[in-house]
């Protein structure tokens, strides 16, 4: 299943502007989702940049790991979910597939895994759900 999400936000600043040989950012990022799938997403990244740096965000490979936390409902059941994400964005593709760790209220039993998919100026969640 897919749904759409755009990114409402995206705050990234240095760990450590003190150590230039250790070029990790964190960032705070919120996603609008739209679909079976409808809500907020909070996401917290620790990003580790690759032979390029912030400058150059959309030209940038970093290494990635960070944690997603959603509120809203999914096939009409509200609830919440906190995955984990670890992969990769490499010149504008983002590969970093995330797992769910909990999920509480009528998403209590909620599984699975999703990956995003970006075609154009469309942004996609591909989900692979279940209960």
């Amino acid at each position: 299943m897919e749904v759409s999400f755009r990114v409402s936000k995206w705050d990234e600043n240095p760990v450590d502007d003190t150590r230039k040989e250790f070029p990790v950012n964190i960032a705070h990022v919120e996603y609008d989702i739209e679909g079976e799938l409808t809500g907020k997403a909070f996401v917290e990244y620790l990003l580790f940049y690759i032979d390029s740096s912030i400058d150059d965000v959309h030209l940038a490979t970093s290494k990635i790991s960070g944690y997603l936390h959603f509120e809203g409902t999914y096939k009409g059941k509200q609830g919440t979910f906190t995955a984990i994400e670890q992969g990769i964005f490499d010149k504008g593709n983002l590969d970093s597939p995330g797992t769910i760790i909990k999920a509480t209220g009528d998403l209590k039993n909620l599984k699975g895994t999703y990956n995003y998919r970006f075609t154009g100026e469309a942004s996609k969640m591909i989900l692979d759900f279940n209960f």
